[in-house]
């Protein structure tokens, strides 16, 4: 028996006692190993109330580990001279942004992609977008913005922009993600969802994966549980909201774990970005820290990995990688039951 299939095995029992205990409706589970993917699964339900199972090729809503693609959007326009990490994102905006607390002080991209741009998010007015499921929003992403952001915009609040000394220290920001998706846009002169397909989810085959459920057959896409206090789930509509490009994305497990696979083997095979900007993008680690360009670092059984964690209503997500020894785990359900554990499990059985 190869260890592959060994592997395979282990992880998918590892699977269905996690799901088991704790009544997940859907997961799908990517783990590469050594550069290679050798476990990729879809199991359970993405509709309930039809019976209707899931496949590798069905599109999971992932949260905030979207924010990975928009790194690789932005440092694609980094490596074609078209962003400066270092410049201030004013250069690269339809309109103007200030911290007025600081109006002189510039804001960098680079402050943004690593959370540290002093922009904050008011749950006040995101309340009613995130909290209450309606699919794609109807508000463009740059009106929204320009509300929230601009002095003149009727969501506006100096509120918005930390204040203090500390006022460029980490504060996890999806508003912060949402503005580097504005950014993208107008930098390449086209949507982001255009943008995305073009250059990152056709060049990779990842034919499941897009921003809006528009871009998706919606009867194909994994339906989002929460308890209903009584041991069953409700699904209370597709999450969306006007700040998409913070966690909006629906891909595959399929799909993403070819993303991620291409990024730990950029050195050796052909990728979206350079083997030097995926090293900048996520440097083989030395100390922890509180992020280096979206990704976190977080250390399990003696090893160092980057990771990113997403949440929604009825939604978990979690990805880790090691790119050292170019290893990582892709987990996806469409609850919101803690993910720890099998994160553990596969870790601790396949990467011991």
């Amino acid at each position: 028996m190869n260890n592959t299939f060994q592997f395979d095995e282990k992880i998918n029992a590892i699977i269905r006692k996690e799901m088991d205990a704790k009544n997940i409706p859907a997961m799908a589970v990517a783990v590469i190993r050594e550069g290679s993917i050798i476990h990729l699964s879809a199991d359970g339900y993405r509709d309930l109330e039809n019976r209707l199972t899931v496949d590798i090729y069905t599109p999971f809503h992932i949260s905030s580990i979207a924010k990975s693609v928009i790194n690789l959007a932005v440092f694609q326009l980094v490596e074609a001279d078209r962003i400066d990490l270092q410049s201030d994102i004013n250069g690269y905006l339809p309109f103007p942004i200030a911290n007025p607390h600081f109006p002189l002080e510039k804001i960098t991209i680079q402050d943004v992609l690593n959370h540290r741009a002093g922009i904050k998010d008011d749950s006040e007015i995101y309340e009613p977008f995130w909290n209450h499921p309606q699919g794609d929003s109807k508000i463009e992403l740059s009106d929204f913005l320009k509300d929230y952001l601009h002095v003149r915009g009727k969501f506006y609040s100096p509120n918005h922009f930390a204040d203090g000394v500390n006022h460029k220290s980490f504060e996890y920001s999806n508003t912060g993600y949402a503005l580097l998706g504005l950014i993208i846009e107008h930098v390449s002169g086209v949507s982001l969802e255009e943008y995305s397909q073009t250059n990152i989810f056709k060049p990779l085959g990842m034919k499941n994966s897009s921003w809006f459920l528009r871009g998706l057959d919606p009867e194909l896409v994994v339906k989002t549980y929460v308890s209903d206090g009584s041991g069953g789930f409700t699904f209370r509509g597709h999450n969306g909201y006007p700040d998409y490009p913070a966690g909006q994305l629906r891909t595959s497990i399929s799909d993403f774990a070819t993303l991620i696979s291409g990024f730990l083997n950029a050195k050796d095979t052909p990728f979206i970005l350079k083997p030097s900007t995926i090293n900048r993008i996520a440097p083989i680690p030395q100390i922890a820290h509180n992020g280096f360009y979206t990704w976190f670092m977080i250390s399990k059984s003696s090893h160092t990995y980057y990771a990113n964690e997403g949440g929604d209503i009825g939604v978990h997500t979690h990805v880790i990688m090691d790119v050292r020894k170019r290893n990582a785990i892709v987990i996806f359900i469409n609850s919101e039951a803690d993910l720890d554990n099998i994160l553990n499990s596969i870790e601790n059985e396949v990467f011991k």
